[in-house]
């Protein structure tokens, strides 16, 4: 029978000399933990349908998909407090187990490092750009509920598996709590290992969903949209074929504003098994995502997009996801075409907070510097080696880079370098970047895009003469009064 349960666990039973209630984790009296070793997969049952009633066969394997995020009425999101201007919240999830395997969900004793870790995040859509806005620590889970909110399915007296086909959840009061908190830097999430105990967070709002008010300012982002997304690391599946369905997203609304905090709400459907980037590309159809897969390790996520300025530039913006690659993102860089001129570089970050690195301190916030040389430009932050806490694209993550050049949209191939070592060093995808310019032989003298007094004097020197670079050809041979009306005619910058 189902019911809401005072759970006692160490280190759990008192805070401050006060019993923590779990009442939002829908739990089962059970006997004891129970630690089992690692069998042999049973069958499905027959007929077994899909995460939250759907209709798909489950995955081969162990498989831990996000089934719902905000609670069924989409209320189960918690403010708590604003401090120097960074408010903080959690969001309700529930999770199944989609696969044909029994999860482990074990928390204390032996194995206790055999349990699922879950992040929050928030993203903002606005003016083009797909941002993220905040993030959270990792919110260690205990006492799988074998509950039925995917599906019907046969619970069992046991706290440490998920059987097949159940669910399990946790209302945002637990996701929130600092107790269950550990850091996202603890966490491998191609293996899912990482130590238990886990450290602790520090600091205002310690560990939970770190968000800027004004980034939520109504009066600040008109029309902006905003989506929150969990995403459950488990060991069970970690590296696995069904890792890459961990993350469910759905779109967030910006509420009054009361004690010092914005109200935020779950609206609309829950998107499963898809990363909050999705919706990007949902809202507009123009927007194309490609997933690169890093060998022996995890996956990013490139959202592109080249828009038409309407005064002969465009502007390109990238979003790159580090969805579960532990080597992480070092640099950034995108080809560029001949003569392209490159204006109004920018890049957009997730700040780190609590103490979430390498000793206990924040990884460094420093943006990557841009750096445009022949042939491309690039964003990058310190390696490894110079800087263990450097600015890494991490795991659950998503950075943005964006700039602004005079040459047309074509295919490129963009170059990801890595910040843990292995091979290879970086990989590369297809995108889109600016093509070179037309050839503009009237800027003989200078090749600085425009034609203008030095190139008029570079024709004048090679007045008479062939072979140079302000014989056009045209005329008699070489540089002549052919050449110099042709100038005239296209004085002023290149087409």
């Amino acid at each position: 029978m189902k019911t809401s349960v005072l759970l006692t666990m160490p280190g759990l039973a008192a805070v401050a000399g006060t019993a923590v209630f779990l009442g939002q984790l829908e739990a089962r009296a059970y006997p004891g933990d129970l630690h089992l070793a690692r069998s042999p997969a049973p069958a499905a049952p027959a007929g077994f349908p899909g995460p939250c009633g759907g209709t798909p066969a489950p995955a081969a394997g162990p498989d831990l998909i996000v089934c719902r995020i905000g609670g069924s009425t989409g209320t189960d999101f918690q403010e708590h407090t604003t401090v120097g201007g960074i408010s903080a919240y959690a969001l309700g999830t529930t999770s199944c187990n989609n696969g044909d395997t029994l999860l482990f969900w074990i928390d204390n004793g032996p194995n206790d490092d055999q349990h699922p870790v879950i992040a929050q995040n928030l993203f903002r859509l606005a003016n083009g750009r797909f941002e993220q806005l905040g993030m959270s620590w990792l919110k260690h889970g205990f006492c799988a509920a074998d509950s039925q909110a995917c599906s019907s399915c046969s619970p069992d007296a046991a706290c440490d598996v998920l059987q097949i086909g159940c669910s399990d959840t946790y209302g945002s009061s637990i996701n929130g709590n600092a107790i269950f908190l550990g850091p996202r830097s603890e966490v491998n999430p191609v293996s899912g290992a990482f130590p238990f105990p886990h450290g602790a967070p520090s600091g205002a709002n310690a560990g939970r969903l770190h968000v800027a008010l004004a980034d939520l300012d109504p009066a600040l982002n008109p029309g902006a949209k905003y989506f929150g997304e969990s995403q459950y690391i488990t060991p069970d599946d970690a590296g696995t074929a069904n890792a890459h369905n961990n993350n469910t997203y759905r779109e967030v609304v910006v509420g009054s504003f009361a004690g010092g905090i914005y109200k935020l709400s779950f609206s609309g459907p829950v998107i499963q098994q898809e990363p909050a980037i999705n919706a990007w590309q949902a809202q507009d159809p123009a927007v194309r995502l490609t997933a690169i897969d890093v060998p022996s390790d995890g996956r990013f996520i490139l959202g592109h997009r080249a828009t038409d300025n309407g005064d002969g530039t465009w502007h390109y913006e990238y979003a790159l996801l580090n969805m579960n690659s532990h080597r992480a993102g070092q640099s950034f860089t995108v080809p560029v075409g001949t003569g392209v001129t490159v204006s109004g570089n920018g890049f957009h970050d997730v700040d780190y907070h609590s103490g979430d690195g390498e000793g206990g301190v924040n990884f460094d916030g420093t943006d990557w510097s841009f750096a445009e040389g022949p042939g491309a430009v690039g964003w990058s932050t310190d390696p490894i080696a110079v800087n263990v806490n450097g600015n890494a694209l991490r795991w659950g993550s998503l950075y943005n880079f964006r700039f602004d050049a005079d040459g047309p949209p074509e295919s490129v191939t963009a170059t990801i370098g890595l910040f843990r070592a292995g091979s290879p060093g970086e990989v590369t995808v297809t995108t889109v970047g600016p093509a070179g310019l037309a050839p503009c032989p009237w800027d003989c003298g200078d090749g600085d895009g425009t034609v203008g007094i030095v190139d008029f004097l570079a024709l004048l020197g090679e007045w008479g003469s062939t072979g140079g670079p302000c014989d056009f050809g045209l005329g008699a041979p070489g540089a002549g009064i052919e050449e110099f009306l042709d100038l005239l005619g296209n004085w002023g910058p290149c087409p």
